[in-house]
């Protein structure tokens, strides 16, 4: 698996699905996320993100501690995401990757 998809998925363990209907899910996470994602360059994801026609729309609320995901249901399967922040680690990784490589031809 890519370093990219093994980052992600550690990433989980300071999320949970607060939400999720087909196209739409709502994901809250731990103040400590805020620390790993530091790492990261937020706004450059961000900029990746929009350059994705199945991703919709997302809104990052640190306030309350949750990001919203609009996603088209059609491309990506709903039970792709309940696999990636579901409890078991080794479909967490599988759908991680699943979802890189559906994604990588969008991103091109």
């Amino acid at each position: 698996m890519p370093n990219t998809a093994t980052e992600i998925v550690k990433l989980r363990q300071w999320v949970h699905v607060a939400h999720h209907i087909p196209g739409r899910i709502r994901l809250k996470f731990n103040s400590a996320l805020v620390t790993q994602m530091a790492r990261f360059k937020t706004e450059q994801i961000m900029e990746q993100a929009d350059r994705l026609p199945p991703l919709k729309r997302f809104q990052l609320n640190t306030g309350s501690n949750s990001l919203i995901l609009e996603y088209d249901h059609s491309t990506i399967h709903p039970g792709l995401l309940d696999r990636l922040f579901g409890e078991c680690q080794m479909g967490a990784e599988q759908a991680c990757q699943e979802l890189i490589d559906l994604l990588a031809p969008h991103y091109q």
